[in-house]
Parts: structure tokens; C-alpha cells; sequence
């Protein structure tokens, strides 16, 4: 008698070991495969992305969220969604948006962005912290613009729940290290999870210090300033946590090894204390990731975590 394997949902660490079989060539002798949905959009990003890449090796993998189908459709054909009056989730592609034009363009933009920041609050996020999330999205989409050499392949979604609000800005450029190595003080960086650190500080891009560039994720910082947070930053072959109150490079850190994955991807993620008030403050997590290839020695490692996914 078979015995049923048990649902696996979109989480991070589905799509980590998603990557990691995908990267290994395993992922199409699995046959069909179902992803559930985690209550989570940041996971749904770095699928669609590592889907784009490798559209063959994820044919098989099927995702029940609609706001999947939604990324899907953003990074394809470039359809804007998630700015109706009832909309709690939805997703803006780069490729609709020109960061130097003030037209009809500019407008939608806005719109899409208004509406993101009052699903904040509708979903508890406290006023002034949905505005510095705002502020954030929109440092981070400049370093999309400004460093990716890719801004078309970039995306914005967010989703609002009761007592949570998530956001992202992703793109599938060239990542963080070869980035910073095209500035001299950076050029010897070793590999993608020192890129990540250096990233994480303030005044460091693939510009001179001097040039005033690589305050994005500085901005990002400030804004959870005052609240509890947990951020992830993916690219390359690492991924960078930190969290905690007022998380920083001096806190509580973690960096670890994934399959590699080109491109960045920033996911925040708010669950407000009382869902649907007009909060002080609220609890913040913050993930990113970049898309690229794995080392053949990481493959067995992956295929033990698929293992433990699936019993």
C-alpha cells in the first residue's frame, strides 16, 4: 500500500530545494509536482524567476496561487495587476515603468504604488512604517534601474492579508558580485556571500563611494529602524539573513549556501500585532534573492533536503 506524500508548500526552503534539483538535472524525473500555497508571495517570486530561466526543467511544477500566475504573466507579457479597489495582491513589471518619465506611464506607477501602501494599512501596517516601506521600494527599484543591467526583468508585488502585509522587488539581472566588482574597491571580492555583506552597508554599489550610489538597502534599514524585522538577501550562491529589532550587520546574522540563482529579489514581509489596526509599530520580514547555477559537490546536498521535504 502506497503511502500518500504529504502536501509541500511554496515556502523558501520549497523553493531553494526546488532549485537545487532543477540545477542538478533531478527535478523532471520527479514527474508532476504541486506546490500549496504558504499565505507567502517572496517564495512565488524566485519560482517564477528560476521558472523563467529554466522554463524546460519547471514544466512539471505546478503552483495553485493565483498571484503565481500573476508574476508569470508580469514577466511574460508585462501585465500590470493588483490596482482594482479590492485587490489585495498584485504585481507591477519593470518593464512598464521608466524612472525618468513623468507621463501617463509615471501615473500608473503611482496608482499601483498608492494602492500597495493602503493595503499596508488596511492589512495593520502603522502609516508612517507603510510610507518608509514605500520609500524603500522605491530605492530598491532605482538599484534595479541603476545596477541590474537588466531592468526590464525586474518586478514589484505585494500581498495583504489579515495581520500581514509582504512586498517584493525582484529582477534577473547579473547579481550582486559582478555588480560590486566593477568598482576597484570591490574588484577582489571572493564570491557571492561576501558581495552580499558588502551590499548590505551603506555607500557600497559598483560606483565610488564618493558617487553618493549604494544607499538603497540603507534606506531599507532605517525604515525598520524602530521595528522588529528579518531580512534575506539571495544572490548568487548565498543568501544573507539578518533579523531581529532594528536588524543590522551587527545583529543576529546568518549566511548560508543555496543553489545559485541569477538576478536580485527583496521580499518584506509585515505582520502587524493587532490585524487591521492602525498599529504603532509591526513586525517586518524582509527577503532578497539573485538567480545563477550550482557547483556539482552541492547536488547530493540538495537532493538529502528534497528527501526530508518530501517524507
Amino acid at each position: 500500500m502506497s503511502r500518500e506524500l504529504p502536501q509541500v508548500i511554496a515556502s523558501f526552503d520549497a523553493a531553494d530545494d526546488l532549485l537545487w534539483q532543477a540545477i542538478a538535472g533531478r527535478l523532471p524525473a520527479r514527474g508532476d509536482f504541486t506546490l500549496g500555497r504558504s499565505g507567502r508571495v517572496g517564495p512565488l517570486v524566485e519560482i517564477a524567476m528560476a521558472k523563467s530561466a529554466l522554463p524546460d526543467v519547471y514544466s512539471a511544477v505546478t503552483v495553485e496561487s493565483p498571484v503565481f500566475h500573476q508574476i508569470n504573466r508580469a514577466l511574460r507579457e508585462g501585465v500590470i495587476s493588483g490596482a482594482g479597489a479590492r485587490d489585495r495582491a498584485g504585481v507591477f513589471p519593470l518593464s512598464r515603468y521608466h524612472p525618468d518619465g513623468d507621463g501617463p506611464e509615471r501615473l500608473v506607477w503611482d496608482q499601483w504604488a498608492k494602492h500597495a501602501e493602503n493595503a499596508a494599512n488596511a492589512a495593520g501596517v502603522a502609516r508612517g512604517l507603510a510610507a518608509g516601506l514605500m520609500g524603500a521600494i522605491g530605492e530598491l527599484m532605482d538599484n534595479v534601474f541603476e545596477h541590474s543591467g537588466r531592468p526590464e526583468s525586474g518586478v514589484v508585488s505585494y500581498a495583504a492579508s489579515d495581520g500581514a502585509f509582504e512586498f517584493v522587488v525582484a529582477d534577473g539581472g547579473r547579481g550582486v558580485l559582478a555588480s560590486l566588482r566593477e568598482n576597484p574597491e570591490f574588484a577582489a571580492l571572493p564570491d557571492s556571500g561576501t558581495a552580499l555583506r558588502v551590499a548590505a552597508s551603506d555607500g557600497a554599489s559598483r560606483h565610488a563611494r564618493s558617487s553618493g550610489h549604494g544607499y538603497g538597502i540603507g534606506q531599507l534599514f532605517r525604515a525598520l529602524a524602530h521595528d522588529a524585522a528579518e531580512l534575506r538577501f539571495r544572490s548568487g550562491d548565498y543568501a544573507l539573513r539578518l533579523w531581529g529589532d532594528a536588524p543590522s550587520l551587527t545583529g543576529q546574522v546568518e549566511l548560508a549556501q543555496k543553489a545559485w540563482l541569477g538576478g536580485l529579489a527583496v521580499s518584506v514581509r509585515c505582520t502587524p500585532s493587532t490585524p487591521g489596526s492602525p498599529a504603532l509599530g509591526a513586525k517586518l520580514v524582509v527577503r532578497t534573492s539573485r538567480r545563477t547555477s550550482v557547483p556539482r559537490r552541492h547536488c547530493a546536498r540538495g537532493d538529502r533536503r528534497w528527501a526530508r521535504l518530501r517524507a
